[in-house]
């Protein structure tokens, strides 16, 4: 039995700050990824390059990753970040599927945040990414002002929203 639609309402707008959050990051995923496909991200060799730099400072026990199969396979990574950021990006714009984008996001934030090596400031953005990730993923805010609100109706034991 599925609560009426003024209760559902009235519980899921409260969270309506996550939901912000959530549409920023949304807006920040997809605005890097469509800027990644424009650019020439996944035609050239950048992500080599930039990969190459930060395995001098990355954590010691991530470098194999990095030189073993991150690097010999940049071109394939650059598809995957590029496209993994869009549809993360246009997931957590719509509050679609937003646990599993949030994730997704957490994954390719951490795997950037291990590839720096931690520890500087330009890791600081990627901490407050995967904590405020988190938050949208703990608190479901797909279902506030999201797509997310008529899945968990139709489908309300389902951990995907």
């Amino acid at each position: 039995m599925t609560k009426p639609l003024l209760g559902n309402w009235q519980t899921e707008a409260k969270l309506w700050q996550v939901a912000l959050l959530r549409i920023f990051f949304g807006y920040y995923f997809l605005q890097d990824g469509v800027g990644k496909l424009t650019g020439g991200f996944t035609g050239s060799d950048a992500l080599e390059k930039w990969l190459t730099t930060k395995t001098t400072g990355a954590f010691s026990w991530y470098k194999p990753f990095l030189t073993g199969v991150a690097i010999p396979h940049y071109q394939l990574l650059a598809w995957l970040i590029t496209w993994g950021m869009i549809l993360a990006g246009l997931a957590l714009l719509f509050g679609f599927l937003t646990r599993p984008a949030a994730l997704a996001g957490i994954f390719m934030t951490l795997n950037f945040y291990l590839a720096k090596g931690g520890g500087s400031p330009a890791t600081t953005s990627d901490q407050a990414f995967m904590a405020g990730l988190l938050v949208v993923f703990l608190t479901r805010s797909g279902r506030s002002f999201g797509l997310d609100r008529w899945l968990a109706r139709r489908y309300p034991d389902s951990p995907l929203w």
